[in-house]
């Protein structure tokens, strides 16, 4: 009972008398229709908010206390300071951090419903919290928590109530915007033997390496920033045998991720650092694989089934061609799948290839999705990829704003090359066979009105003989081009000749 007051107390129950009578002024000019819907939609309204703006709804006389039945809580150490804020004080963080602890024990106390479906709980779990907040407690309660294991007990006691409500997602991030600590929060085994969970993220916590590991209906697991030296990914595979999506970013001692089975078919990879030991990817079965980070520890193996796959690097370049060959083996591997994503570092890497007169590795990749930035520096990594791509059918650039490569980047090579001004594919008189034979099928989005795009434009538009739609979007949240600007531009684009007669050129807001 004190608990409930103490809950009504701080999110305003003391002001509800004053709240309804505001209501009942109003209500003689409009309806409220929120009050006519039954319960169960309201409770699905609440489940879809921050736990901590659910309860707040308890001062709305047409939600009144539905917040205790929620079937989603979602804990966000970042909701209570500003995480892009580096010169805040760490006793602030450590105030928001209480803040969000309180809340959580208030919840979880007063919680009715006979079951939740999600459980997300984002905060950084650090050894120097709980001396903090020990200094903030009444002697009673830190006897209590020094009693039931301290902090990281607590934290136990939290995930504990959501597993034995049967949640089926668990999310739980104990970095947050915070920082990497070398003593981590030890995730509690009964977590890892759940009957009911299908989907799982742990980030920067460790796994007790004599856990058995036992989720027969998991099908989503999201690893960051763990230590499998101790605990092998094959033990996570072995112990979800429905499992169909797989991503491991940043992991300690990944040394291997080889899986049989049939039903995962979605694998993301990220090597940590390049100190640590290369990787090896043998899945056989997956239909989808999306890579980043240290590129050269990856070696993949056996992926006949592979259809789709997503590239990226660090940005980390020096001048030296053949440093990329790793990059051109990992292209080799995948020139069999239909769709291939290329973000803007490996589109560099491409840039040195191109200047240096080197080929692209032949594939058979039918739809290209580019998400770049659209510099001078891009455009002949680009045309790298277009000449090696014989079979494209259907080209996708997404232009992220910006004008330069980072600085890291411009240090070490680009000025080594020379790259002429003015515009690039007016010199491009060597042959690109997809432009000729097969593109059918051009969108372009993102930063869509500096030079380098409507120049790209006009060079696809011309060389493209059998190209049958070109779509522009814009997006729907761009109002930096004003309704006049739009029309010169669209006017523009649309006078340009075209090499195929089918040729339509749309515009979209998507």
């Amino acid at each position: 009972m004190e608990q409930s007051c103490d809950i009504d107390e701080e999110y305003g129950v003391g002001r509800r008398n004053e709240a309804k009578g505001v209501v009942a002024r109003d209500e003689q000019e409009e309806v409220d229709r929120i009050e006519d819907l039954p319960d169960s939609i309201l409770i699905h309204i609440l489940s879809l908010l921050p736990t901590r703006d659910a309860v707040r709804t308890l001062v709305i006389p047409s939600f009144r206390r539905l917040w205790t039945s929620v079937y989603n809580l979602d804990f966000d150490w970042c909701l209570y300071h500003d995480c892009s804020n580096n010169s805040s004080l760490r006793y602030y963080q450590e105030s928001s951090l209480l803040r969000l602890a309180e809340l959580v024990r208030h919840v979880l106390a007063l919680h009715q419903g006979p079951r939740i479906r999600g459980f997300r709980l984002h905060f950084e779990f650090s050894i120097y919290h709980p001396l903090d907040e020990l200094m903030f407690l009444e002697p009673e309660k830190q006897d209590v928590m020094i009693r039931t294991g301290g902090y990281a007990g607590e934290v136990n006691r939290w995930i504990e109530f959501a597993v034995n409500k049967n949640a089926e997602i668990l999310d739980l991030d104990f970095m947050a915007c915070g920082f990497l600590n070398a003593t981590k929060y030890e995730l509690p085994g009964f977590v890892l033997q759940s009957s009911f969970l299908t989907e799982l993220k742990l980030v920067s916590c460790k796994v007790n390496s004599s856990t058995k590991i036992v989720m027969r209906a998991l099908k989503v697991l999201y690893l960051k920033e763990i230590a499998l030296n101790d605990v092998p990914i094959k033990n996570f595979i072995d112990g979800s045998p429905v499992l169909e999506s797989l991503t491991v970013l940043d992991c300690y001692g990944l040394r291997e991720l080889n899986c049989a089975s049939q039903k995962l078919r979605i694998l993301t990879v990220a090597p940590r650092f390049a100190i640590e030991p290369r990787v090896k990817v043998a899945c056989p079965n997956i239909k989808s694989l999306s890579i980043s980070g240290w590129l050269e520890l990856l070696e993949l193996e056996n992926l006949p089934s592979l259809r789709d796959a997503s590239v990226d690097c660090h940005d980390c370049f020096r001048h030296i061609p053949f440093e990329y060959c790793e990059v051109q083996k990992i292209l080799e591997k995948l020139h069999q799948v239909k769709v291939l994503t290329m973000h803007h570092p490996p589109i560099l890497v491409l840039t040195v290839w191109e200047l240096t007169n080197l080929p692209c590795p032949s594939n058979s990749w039918e739809r290209l999705i580019l998400r770049t930035m659209l510099t001078k520096w891009h455009l002949p990594g680009i045309a790298n990829v277009l000449r090696s791509s014989p079979g494209l059918e259907m080209l996708d650039i997404h232009i992220i704003p910006g004008e330069a490569p980072s600085i890291t980047a411009q240090e070490a090579w680009l000025h080594l090359y020379k790259i002429r001004e003015g515009n690039y594919w007016d010199l491009q008189d060597r042959s690109f066979g997809c432009l000729t034979d097969c593109l059918r099928i051009v969108k372009i989005s993102g930063d869509i009105t500096k030079d380098h795009a409507i120049q790209l434009v006009q060079f696809l538009l011309r060389r493209a003989l059998v190209l049958q739609k070109l779509v522009i979007s814009a997006g729907l949240n761009d109002c930096s081009i004003s309704v006049e600007e739009w029309k010169d531009y669209s006017d523009k684009l649309l006078s340009f000749p075209r090499g195929s007669p089918q040729a339509a050129v749309l515009f979209s807001d998507e």
